[in-house]
C-alpha cells in the first residue's frame, strides 16, 4: 500500500466543518457516495461548492452523485511531513472528472508514485477515517 495513515494520531482528527451550501458534498461522502452541485437552470457543475451558479447566478442548485471516474490532471509527491496523520511520502492528485464537465477534485492516491501519469484513469473509493467518517480516495482504474 503506497498510501498509509499514522492510527496513532486518528484519535486527533475533527469532523470536516461545513458551510451550508456545502452539507451535502458531506453527507454523501458519510453514505460513501462521491455528489457535486450542479446548477438546475443552465446544468454548469461546480466544486468546489458555492451557494449559487457561478455562470447565470441561479442558486437552484441540486447535488448529483458522480461515477467517480477520472484522470489524473496533476499531482504532488509529499517527502515531508505536512500532518502527523499521513505517513510520507504520500500522493495527492487533481483528478479531472469523467462525467462532471469542468469539474476537478483534489484526493489523496493509493498508487505507487512511480506508476501515477497524466490521463491515468483513477476512480474514487473510500477509506475510513472514524468509524462515521470515511473520506474520498483514489485508486488507479483499469483502462
Amino acid at each position: 500500500m503506497s498510501f498509509e495513515l499514522n492510527k496513532r494520531y486518528l484519535k486527533y482528527f475533527y469532523q470536516p466543518v461545513s458551510e451550508n451550501f456545502e452539507e451535502g458534498f458531506w453527507e454523501a461522502v458519510k453514505h460513501r457516495e462521491l455528489r457535486f452541485q450542479r446548477c438546475s437552470n443552465c446544468k454548469s457543475w461546480m466544486h468546489p461548492p458555492r451557494p449559487m451558479c457561478y455562470k447565470c447566478k441561479s442558486s437552484d442548485l441540486e447535488w448529483v452523485k458522480s461515477s467517480g471516474k477520472g484522470k489524473v490532471y496533476s499531482w504532488v509527491t509529499f517527502t515531508r511531513e505536512v500532518s502527523p496523520l499521513y505517513r510520507v511520502p504520500y500522493d495527492v492528485v487533481l483528478v479531472e472528472m469523467q462525467d462532471e464537465k469542468g469539474v476537478r477534485f483534489i484526493a489523496n492516491i493509493d498508487c505507487p508514485s512511480d506508476q501515477i501519469s497524466f490521463d491515468m484513469p483513477v476512480q474514487v473509493d473510500f477509506i475510513d477515517i472514524t468509524d462515521s467518517q470515511p473520506l474520498p480516495i483514489f485508486r488507479k482504474a483499469a483502462r
